[in-house]
């Protein structure tokens, strides 16, 4: 009898890049992010650690613990759906995938409850 072979999603990281690389498009990403787990930096206070202020700032956001200490050393952390972090951003604060990563991508809050809208290349806050 011949085994069955599962193919696995790519990771959010994998997709990203795709993105970067244009082999894939803003949905696919989308939805790779609202299934992905997410880490984000943990606050003094609960909730995001954000870069800027509203309606300029980003909130970072990592495909895994390694891209999170690559940007921001050992720092306390939490983990979340990316479907959930949506529900929860703050308003006014747009998302950076990887800031620190090969291929960081700027996720405009206006266009992520349709589709992600990406921004290529160096992230600035």
């Amino acid at each position: 009898m011949l085994g069955t072979v599962l193919a696995h999603a790519p990771s959010l990281a994998d997709t990203a890049r795709d993105v970067a690389q244009g082999v894939a498009d803003s949905r696919r990403l989308h939805e790779a992010f609202l299934a992905a787990t997410v880490y984000c930096e943990r606050a003094a206070d609960p909730g995001f650690r954000a870069l800027g202020s509203p309606d300029a700032g980003v909130v970072p956001v990592f495909s895994s613990v390694e891209q999170l200490a690559l940007a921001r050393g050992t720092v306390g952390w939490f983990s979340m759906t990316g479907a959930d972090l949506l529900a929860q951003l703050p308003a006014g604060y747009d998302l950076v995938l990887d800031i620190a990563g090969q291929h960081p991508l700027r996720l405009h809050s206006g266009a992520v409850g349709v589709h992600a809208t990406i921004s290529l290349g160096a992230v600035t806050a």
